[in-house]
């Protein structure tokens, strides 16, 4: 097991009251397992997706990732872990325009400090989704499909035991959506990430191991 969640409440003020997003939720994710999880909007699948991924925490419950309670952890151990452990895919791509897309994908490298150690892995990245003569372009210069694709390397650079996707093709027309499921199929038989997904794209859904669907603050089995 890679990651569990135990008893996650979550919740949001909205004036006087408490709205819960998430209610006694409970997750088992394997290692090399692929889960999506679909639900309407506002059902709390990015708050999910934060909280797994220790960018947010929960009001209460536990979070343990490769066997660490990240609840003991000080923010740098926290963070260090979260360089290490965890990748990262959001539906806005969040490149620096600053950098060439070469250099994005170097950046987690670059926090964790083994950066000249990566620059080969980043090539073969390049080469392996087909972006080689892309390199040197900046942010501004790739399609949109191009640049959500470069996020996808970015994700993988530090070889995270888990990664996540949150509603990667929402902003993609149906060609580059398609070509990025198709990615997300060669990753999941490829590598040995666990990888979730959060999705309106049914077909992306199809991709889990497990399918599940966020419904009043609970995960359940997709029908």
């Amino acid at each position: 097991m890679i990651l569990e969640a135990k008893n996650i409440y979550k919740s949001y003020r909205n004036g006087v009251k408490k709205l819960p997003v998430l209610i006694d939720l409970s997750i088992n994710i394997n290692k090399k397992e692929t889960i999506t999880i679909m639900g309407p909007s506002g059902s709390g699948k990015s708050t999910l997706l934060h909280i797994l991924g220790t960018l947010d925490k929960p009001d209460s419950g536990e979070i343990i990732i490769d066997q660490t309670n990240i609840n003991s952890l000080k923010e740098r151990e926290l963070a260090y872990l979260r360089s290490t452990k965890i990748g990262f895919i959001f539906q806005f791509h969040h490149l620096l325009p600053e950098f060439t897309a070469y250099e994005n994908v170097l950046i987690p490298a670059q926090i964790v400090g083994n950066v000249r150690e990566k620059q080969a892995r980043a090539k073969e990245l390049f080469e392996y989704i087909g972006l080689t003569d892309r390199m040197e372009h900046y942010p501004s210069q790739l399609s949109g499909g191009e640049r959500l694709r470069v996020a996808v390397m970015r994700a993988l650079i530090n070889n995270p035991s888990i990664v996540f996707a949150d509603e990667p093709t929402g902003n993609l027309d149906a060609e580059n959506a398609d070509k990025l499921l198709k990615l997300f199929k060669k990753i999941s038989g490829d590598f040995d990430q666990s990888l979730i997904i959060t999705t309106h794209n049914r077909a992306v859904a199809e991709l889990g191991d497990r399918q599940l669907v966020l419904e009043n603050g609970a995960l359940i089995n997709r029908q």
